[in-house]
C-alpha cells in the first residue's frame, strides 16, 4: 500500500537511471509543489537481520576513484590496474577522516543523475591533508540538448539538523560571485572539454557553444544560475534506523522514514529561504535535498579509515 502511496508522490527530477540505484528510493518528489526544489529519499537494505554495512562500504570504495582521479587517470589504470587505480584514489584522501559523504554524493550523480563528473574535487587537493575548496562535487548533466550545472554540497553527520544548516552555511558562501567565478574556472581547466567531446551526439553544438559562454569569468553568473543544481547530500545517524527491531524494510519503516524526510526536506527549504533569500535570482536555482539514514555513523567511518589504510604501502 505505501509503495503505491509513495509512486504517487513522484515525478520527474532529472533522472535517467532509476533502475541503477545502488540503495532503495523512497521518494523521489518536488517539496511543497515547487517546481525548482526536490527531494531523494534513499536507504540501505538489510540482510539476515542486519544493516548491510558491507553493502555501503562496497558502493564508497567502488565510487572512490570517480572524486580522486581524473578522467585521463582512470581511463589509463582502470583495465591493467587496478590495484594502482585504487592506490592511487587513496592517496588523494584525508587520512584521518576521509570523505565518505562527498563521495556519496558522487555515486548518487553519477548513477541515478547520470551526470558527468567533471571536476573530481579530490583530484584538485593541493595535499592529502587539505579538504577540497567550493563545491563538494561538480557534475554535468545533458537534458533534452542542453546541459545542466551541478554544484553538491555533502555532510556526514550524527545530527541531521546540524548538517542541514552546515550545508545551507557552505552553500551562501558558495554563491557568493567570487566563488561561482571560481568554480568556473577551475571547470574550464578541467575534464570539461573532454566530456563534450564525447557526448557531441546527445548535445547540439549551439548548446556547447551557450554552456561555454556560461562559463567564461566575464559572463554574468546571472546566466549560471538559469542552469544551476545544488543537490544538498546528508547521510545522518537515524534513531530510526537504529531501532528498527524488525531489522528489514517494513511498511512501518518505510511510513516513518518518508514522514520524518518529508518534514525535515520541508524545513530545509525554509532555511535555504530565511537564510539565502536575499541571494540575487535563488529562486531559480534548483536545490535537490537528498537524504540517507545509516544506524551508526562512527562504524561506517571507521570501517572506511580501514579500507583506504589496507592500500596504504610501508616503506
Amino acid at each position: 500500500m505505501l509503495d503505491k502511496e509513495i509512486e504517487n508522490k513522484t515525478t520527474n527530477t532529472y533522472v535517467k537511471n532509476r533502475n541503477n540505484v545502488t540503495f532503495e528510493i523512497f521518494l523521489d518528489s518536488v517539496i511543497n509543489n515547487s517546481c525548482n526544489r526536490f527531494l531523494l529519499s534513499l536507504v540501505n537494505d538489510y540482510e539476515e537481520g542486519q544493516w548491510r554495512f558491507n553493502k555501503f562500504n562496497r558502493y564508497i570504495m567502488d565510487t572512490l576513484a570517480e572524486t580522486a582521479l581524473s578522467k585521463k587517470e582512470r581511463e589509463s589504470l582502470r583495465e591493467e590496474h587496478p590495484y594502482s587505480l585504487m592506490e592511487k584514489s587513496v592517496e588523494r584522501l584525508n587520512k584521518k577522516e576521509g570523505e565518505v559523504g562527498e563521495i556519496f554524493l558522487y555515486g548518487i550523480m553519477r548513477k541515478y543523475y547520470n551526470a558527468l563528473p567533471i571536476v573530481p574535487k579530490i583530484f584538485y587537493k593541493q595535499n592529502s591533508n587539505d579538504y577540497a575548496k567550493g563545491a563538494d562535487s561538480v557534475h554535468l548533466t545533458i537534458e533534452n540538448q542542453e546541459c545542466h550545472l551541478w554544484l553538491g554540497e555533502s555532510k556526514f553527520y550524527k545530527d541531521i539538523s546540524e548538517a542541514i544548516s552546515k550545508a545551507i552555511k557552505s552553500i551562501k558562501e558558495l554563491l557568493e560571485k567570487n566563488r561561482l567565478n571560481k568554480e568556473k574556472s577551475i571547470i574550464i581547466v578541467s575534464d570539461f572539454e573532454s566530456f563534450i567531446e564525447d557526448k557531441k551526439d546527445e548535445i547540439s553544438e549551439e548548446n556547447i557553444e551557450k554552456i561555454k559562454k556560461i562559463l567564461r569569468q566575464e559572463t554574468s553568473i546571472d546566466e549560471l544560475k538559469n542552469i544551476l543544481h545544488i543537490p544538498i547530500s546528508i547521510i545522518y545517524q537515524c534513531s530510526i534506523t537504529e531501532g528498527n527491531r524488525d531489522n528489514r524494510l517494513s511498511e512501518e519503516y518505510k511510513r516513518k522514514i518518508v514522514n520524518f524526510h518529508q518534514k525535515q526536506a520541508e524545513k530545509a527549504i525554509e532555511k535555504i529561504t530565511e537564510e539565502l533569500g536575499d541571494i540575487h535570482n535563488i529562486h531559480e536555482i534548483k536545490f535537490h535535498i537528498i537524504l540517507f539514514p545509516v544506524p551508526e555513523k562512527e562504524r561506517i567511518k571507521d570501517n572506511f579509515i580501514k579500507k583506504i589504510g589496507s592500500f596504504i604501502l610501508n616503506d
